[in-house]
């Protein structure tokens, strides 16, 4: 996982690779709905749909 640039407005562009997306999903996951923050839940939500869960 790395910070690929910080544009000039401070938007933060990271690159990770899909095991670390996995990861910080179920790691998200796993806390309280009322702990996350809004900006939280929606990294949550994308990664869910960059890393969907597989069916065995």
């Amino acid at each position: 996982m790395q910070i690929v640039s910080i544009k000039a407005d401070g938007t933060v562009v990271v690159e990770m690779a899909a095991q670390e997306a996995a990861e910080v999903r179920a790691d998200l996951g796993g806390i309280p709905f009322t702990l996350v923050t809004k900006s939280g839940d929606q990294l949550h939500s994308l990664l869910e749909w960059a890393t969907p869960q597989r069916s065995s």
